[in-house]
């Protein structure tokens, strides 16, 4: 039964020039982000994750390979938990996560890490709290709920989550 949730927000991406921001693959991962990345991977180096599901965007890929490095976890590329696109409403974004969201409650696994994006990170906590965690105390850059590579974790307390901030990585 899925206990876990680690609801990870890419690390800081390159903001000048390159590609479109939510139009695949988007921008790579800046210098200060591939710290992030590497200060994250650090930090889950003792969570005993067992499964990596991954936005294919390049700023994900990129942030999840420095967690696969150090913790040699599997990993599923997944649209489920890619950027919220021009082109999706508000509600398409909800249907898809909470779609993956029940997926991962009839999968084998206990704990389980999410690399995603702010908007689809939202969402999951939506989800998961059934809209009572109040946001407007976690509020960072570009108005997102998880800072660069903020991880955000959920534990199953029997029905209800818990869901707690629980890494920022040093600025």
């Amino acid at each position: 039964m899925l206990t876990d949730l680690f609801l990870i927000r890419h690390a800081a991406p390159e903001w000048h020039g390159g590609p479109a921001y939510r139009t695949a693959p988007g921008p790579d991962l800046s210098v200060g982000g591939q710290r992030e990345a590497q200060q994250l991977a650090h930090f889950l180096a003792d969570k005993a994750l067992e499964h990596l599901f991954v936005s294919p965007f390049a700023r994900t890929t990129q942030t999840a390979a420095h967690i696969v490095d150090r913790l040699d976890v599997p990993v599923t590329y997944t649209r489920f938990v890619e950027e919220h696109s021009a082109t999706e409403s508000a509600e398409q974004v909800h249907v898809r996560i909470r779609d993956f969201l029940l997926s991962l409650t009839d999968s084998p696994f206990q704990r389980v890490g999410i690399v995603s994006h702010g908007f689809p990170i939202r969402v999951m906590l939506e989800e998961l709290s059934s809209g009572r965690l109040d946001l407007r105390a976690y509020v960072f850059g570009g108005n997102n709920h998880a800072p660069t590579a903020g991880v955000w974790h959920a534990h199953r307390v029997e029905d209800r989550w818990r869901l707690d901030l629980v890494f920022q990585p040093d600025g």
